[in-house]
C-alpha cells in the first residue's frame, strides 16, 4: 500500500507538472475595513503573487476611486529557506524593490482537522511567522509548496492561512485554474524603484511610521509601540536578543 501511494503521488505531481500554470486567486483582508485579491501564479519552478492594487472598502466613504499601486512577491519553488523580493511603497518616502530571505517554516501539521475548500480536502497547518501565531489550511492536491504573500513550507498548496484570533490578515482561496494560459512574466524588472534589503528596509519603514505617528500625536516621540500586519518580529531582531542573554 505505501508504495502504491508513494508512486501515486509521484503521477499526481507529474500530472500537474505536464499542465501549463497554475493560478490562484486570494481574497486578502487586508485589514478591518480594506480587502484586495492577491493572484498566485506558478510554472512549476517560479513563483508570483501579485496584489492588486485596487483596494475594496468596507467603508464606501473611504472609496476614492483611485486605483493604487500592485504589490508584486517573486520567488522560486523550494521547500528550503526562500529568497523572497518583493516590491512596496511608504508613503511621502518612494517605492522599494526588497529583497527579504524567508527561513523554512515549523510546520505542525494535524491531518485529524480537515476543511473542504473550493473542492479540495485540506490539513489544517500551524506554525509562527515572525512573531504572529498561524494557522493555515492546504491541499496535496495541489503539489506545490506554495501560498500567499510570504507564505510556503507545506506539502501542498495553501488555500486558507490567517492570524489567529484575528478577523483580518488573513488569505483565502476564491478561485482555482488548474491549467492557465496567463502570459505571467515571472521575473518582472522595476528599474525606478529602490533598491534594498529586509532589515534596512524595515528600519526606514519603523522610522517612518513612527515620525507619521508622532506628527500625528503632536509628540516628538520615535518609539514604535506596534507593527502593522503579520510581521512583528524578525530574525535578526531575536538573534540580537538570544546574544545578549
Amino acid at each position: 500500500m505505501k508504495k502504491f501511494l508513494f508512486l501515486l503521488s509521484h503521477i499526481i505531481f507529474g500530472l500537474f507538472t505536464a499542465q501549463n500554470q497554475l493560478h490562484i486567486q486570494y481574497l486578502n483582508v487586508r485589514s478591518t475595513v480594506a480587502n484586495v485579491y492577491e493572484d498566485l501564479y506558478t510554472d512549476g519552478k517560479h513563483v508570483i503573487s501579485i496584489q492588486n492594487g485596487n483596494v475594496m472598502w468596507t467603508n464606501p466613504s473611504f472609496d476614492t476611486k483611485k486605483k493604487g499601486v500592485d504589490r508584486y512577491y517573486i520567488s522560486n519553488l523550494s521547500t528550503e529557506e526562500r529568497n523572497f523580493f518583493f516590491t512596496t511603497r511608504l508613503d511621502d518616502v518612494g517605492d522599494y524593490f526588497v529583497y527579504d530571505k524567508i527561513p523554512q517554516f515549523k510546520w505542525s501539521i494535524d491531518k485529524e482537522t480537515t476543511k473542504k475548500i473550493l473542492g479540495y480536502n485540506c490539513f489544517k497547518a500551524t506554525s509562527i511567522f515572525r512573531g504572529s501565531p498561524i494557522t493555515a489550511f492546504y491541499t496535496e492536491e495541489i503539489p506545490y509548496s506554495v501560498g500567499p504573500f510570504k507564505f510556503f513550507g507545506l506539502p501542498g498548496a495553501i488555500l486558507d492561512v490567517r492570524v489567529d484570533n484575528k478577523n483580518y490578515d488573513l488569505w483565502k482561496a476564491v478561485k482555482i485554474t488548474l491549467n492557465d494560459d496567463s502570459k505571467i512574466d515571472y521575473q518582472p524588472k522595476f528599474p525606478d524603484y529602490q533598491k534594498v534589503n529586509m532589515e534596512d528596509f524595515v528600519k526606514l519603514k519603523d522610522k517612518n511610521y513612527a515620525s507619521n505617528k508622532a506628527i500625528v500625536a503632536g509628540s516628538t516621540s520615535k518609539t514604535v509601540s506596534v507593527r502593522l500586519g503579520v510581521e512583528k518580529v524578525f530574525e535578526w531582531e531575536t538573534q540580537s536578543s538570544d546574544s545578549v542573554k
